[in-house]
């Protein structure tokens, strides 16, 4: 890319600011659910529940607990399955893997994606698994699943800051692919004119 004429600019984030800022963005999407959920159906009494049926309590509570480990596995694979629409070589250029450090699993992109096709793979876990979730919750009464929705949608805190990034940053007039950084959070962007040689 760099011999195409592209000039590199990485475009990173620490722990703390992914973690805070992204958070924000999310904490509206969470309170329209709630406010949706409790408009529709109220908020059921934990603590009435807890003491006359501990157990469907401990059981809601369970699934809400267990359902992170194989939700965080399919969060990455949505990542997958929308980045091979743009990827040169499709589902050969998408990498899956476990991070030992941090206990995630995570997904990657080997090669560049146009900013809309970054865009939608990074914003579509977080909108079915937590968004579509959360109105589904909404018309069922489950406030189970509207938990899990609210911890899915925060889950997405570092998508939607990275997304917001790339949304605010001025590309009027040039060509750009981006990449994931190959060691830290964020990714790199390639930028150039389009009427560039």
């Amino acid at each position: 890319l760099l011999e195409k004429g592209y000039v590199r600019k990485d475009i990173l984030i620490s722990v703390l600011t992914a973690n805070f800022a992204g958070i924000l963005l999310t904490l509206p999407f969470v309170g329209l659910m709630a406010l949706g959920f409790y408009l529709r159906n109220g908020f059921p009494n934990l603590g009435e529940i807890m003491q006359n049926s501990p157990v469907m309590y401990f059981v809601g509570l369970g699934i809400v607990i267990i359902s992170t480990i194989p939700l965080a596995v399919l969060h990455e694979k949505i990542h997958g399955w929308f980045w091979t629409i743009g990827a040169e070589n499709g589902a050969k250029d998408i990498e899956f893997g476990f991070m030992k450090e941090t206990l995630t699993p995570y997904c990657t992109c080997a090669s560049p994606l146009s900013k809309p096709i970054y865009i939608l793979g990074s914003m579509m876990p977080m909108t079915i698994l937590g968004i579509l979730l959360g109105i589904v919750s909404i018309f069922t009464g489950s406030f189970v699943v509207l938990l899990i929705a609210a911890l899915q949608t925060i889950g997405g805190a570092g998508d939607i800051l990275i997304s917001c990034m790339l949304l605010v940053r001025k590309t009027k007039g040039k060509d750009v692919v981006l990449l994931d950084h190959p060691t830290k959070i964020g990714l790199v962007s390639f930028e150039k004119e389009k009427d560039a040689k």
